[in-house]
């Protein structure tokens, strides 16, 4: 059998990259820098091809080095995500998960739902990521994100991933309450607004700035983009922005009385809200129970069963 690499030089590596230096990956990871330096002198040996050279920022990938490093990650993460599923098999309460969210389940029903699940699990470590799947589907395909529920976009394939639940919602032209233009009846009629909207290279929200501004944006319009539901509100309720959302999102107490439907006449198309997770990855136990009720209960407010 062909010789293969240690885990800790796999480490050394992922550090040096990392940190873009020797020196700095040895002091992170409490190594002396020669044996640093030989432990990658070995692994390129192991593999028959240089993986770094010096640059003048200091280390730098190879060709073949960044080909490598995608592996590292994902055989690193795999590990360690095989060690804490065993952990959490033994102690079903300890464990990590990491998942990622578009705004919508992020200011409606989670919060409530995490403090729960985390004072039912006080050893479990939760993190969550705030964004659209067009920007985390890189770290949903490493296996860094457990799982993601949020808005799907048609340019992205899901045959790698499990998709759990999905369902189709209404989504409309919001705004706050006694907006100059809460009662316009068509988009024209929005000229020179002030918008809010997700940031998004590619899928729904693309689509639907294209609809909305259909000749391109005039010097009027005014668009900032952004993934914060606190920023989002604050932008919508004190400075007049609009902003495209389900309208569940009426259903949230803080917002019920302060927010409105803007009756304007075109349909907005519908989006899909999915909850996925990776084929090749699997769930944890601690992953696969959060999961579980973080779909019940964003699915239920999107019907409006919660």
């Amino acid at each position: 059998m062909k010789e293969l690499p240690k885990i800790n030089q796999l480490r050394n590596f992922q550090a040096i990259v990392r940190y873009g230096s020797i020196t700095m990956a040895s002091q992170a990871l409490f190594q002396t820098q020669p044996a640093m330096t030989r432990s990658m002198q070995e692994l390129e040996r192991i593999l028959g091809v240089t993986l770094l050279s010096r640059g003048p920022q200091g280390m730098v990938l190879t060709k073949i080095g960044r080909i490598f490093e995608s592996r590292v990650n994902l055989i690193l993460n795999d590990i360690e995500r095989a060690v804490d599923e065993l952990q959490q098999i033994s102690q079903l309460s300890q464990g990590s998960v990491v998942f990622g969210c578009s705004h919508l389940p992020a200011f409606s029903v989670l919060p409530s739902l995490i403090n729960k699940f985390q004072a039912e699990n006080p050893s479990a470590t939760i993190t969550i990521i705030e964004g659209q799947l067009s920007e985390l589907i890189t770290s949903i395909r490493l296996g860094r994100l457990d799982f993601f529920i949020g808005i799907a976009s048609p340019e992205i394939s899901m045959s790698e991933f499990f998709i759990e639940k999905s369902i189709k919602t209404e989504f409309f032209v919001i705004a706050r309450k006694g907006h100059p233009l809460a009662n316009s009846q068509s988009l024209s009629q929005l000229q020179g607004a002030k918008w809010y909207f997700p940031h998004s290279n590619t899928g729904y929200y693309k689509n639907l700035e294209r609809m909305i501004f259909p000749m391109g944006r005039s010097k009027e319009d005014t668009v900032i983009y952004g993934d914060s539901m606190t920023i989002g509100e604050q932008l919508v309720m004190h400075e007049d922005y609009l902003f495209i959302g389900p309208k569940a999102i009426l259903n949230v107490e803080q917002l019920r009385n302060r927010l409105s439907v803007v009756p304007v006449e075109e349909k907005l198309p519908e989006a899909t809200y999915i909850l996925i997770y990776r084929q090749q990855q699997g769930l944890t136990p601690l992953a696969a129970q959060l999961m579980k009720k973080i779909g019940t209960a964003c699915f239920d407010f999107l019907t409006g069963k919660a």
